[in-house]
This record gives C-alpha cells, sequence and structure tokens, in this order.
C-alpha cells in the first residue's frame, strides 16, 4: 500500500471514530475527553466541563516516571 493510500485510510478511520463518538454522546450526553480519557458529561460539544484533566494528565506522567 503506498503511503498516500495508508494516509487516506488512517484519516477515514478517524472520521468514523469521531462519529461514533459524535453518536453516543447524542445518545447518552457523554464523551471522552481525548487528553486524560475521562468519559463526561456535557450538553455541547464545543467544551468539555470541569474535570479536573490537568490533574489526571500530571498525575499520570508523574506514576510513569516512578
Amino acid at each position: 500500500m503506498t503511503d498516500t493510500a495508508a494516509r487516506i485510510l488512517d484519516r477515514l478511520h478517524q472520521e468514523a471514530l469521531d462519529e461514533n463518538e459524535e453518536r453516543d454522546w447524542y445518545r447518552t450526553g457523554r464523551i471522552p475527553c481525548h487528553d486524560c480519557g475521562t468519559t463526561v458529561r456535557t450538553k455541547t460539544l464545543e467544551t468539555l466541563p470541569p474535570h479536573n484533566c490537568t490533574q489526571r494528565q500530571r498525575g499520570a506522567r508523574t506514576g510513569l516516571s516512578s
């Protein structure tokens, strides 16, 4: 497979994953934060509510370095 074909397939796969997340959010009102992995309840897809994302990421980095 050429490099271009692989990039196209990767992009199509990512678009499908995004559509699945959007569909799930529409049904449940929850969506995963791509930065920390926490699933949060939100009314819009524009912003996520506060959920200690920065602290979770810092804790994950600290835990990995130990």
